[in-house]
């Protein structure tokens, strides 16, 4: 097994072992109620951890590569030629679906 994830946040951890999961990849999430012993340790030592099966590692890096994209550019509706921010389906303006 080999650790390709880890944030203070456990709901991103957690998925990202979905994703992973879904992908039919192995995963094994570690250190997700560790939060307490942070006062004994580094604070980095007891955040959420994915771990991935080691012939599995290529493939896990290269989906959560894809979930990590930047993706926030606008789009212009196609029919009143709007700017609608990434998180708009519909045109804010008309109504009209995302193409």
């Amino acid at each position: 097994m080999k650790k390709i994830f880890t944030d203070p946040n456990l709901s991103l951890v957690a998925n990202a072992a979905n994703v992973l999961a879904a992908a039919g990849l192995t995963t094994e999430l570690r250190n997700t109620y560790s939060g307490g012993a942070s006062g004994g340790l580094a604070f980095t030592d007891v955040w959420p951890e994915l771990w991935v099966a080691t012939d599995s590692v290529a493939a896990a890096e290269a989906l959560l590569a894809d979930l990590s994209k930047d993706d926030d550019r606008e789009w212009q509706c196609p029919r009143c030629k709007e700017s609608n921010g990434v998180s708009f389906k519909l045109c804010w303006q008309c109504g009209s679906p995302q193409s």
